[in-house]
């Protein structure tokens, strides 16, 4: 079985924000939820706000 602090070294070099971890965890279920619906409102308004600059405009009609 590896050791805990070879692992967290591991885990470290492997780009892993065990500081972020350690926050997260402190926190109770409902905060912890409370932070996912937040962060899950954001992504949804930002794939909303994409989809409308992606949407092509129609072209202005010619001046004649």
């Amino acid at each position: 079985m590896e050791q805990p602090d070879n692992a967290l070294e591991k885990a470290r070099r492997a780009g892993i924000d065990l500081d972020l971890l350690d926050s997260n965890l402190a926190l109770t279920y409902e905060q912890r939820v409370l932070r996912h619906e937040s962060a899950l409102e954001l992504v949804l308004a930002l794939r909303e706000a994409g989809a409308v600059y992606e949407t092509p405009t129609p072209a202005a009609p010619e001046i004649r």
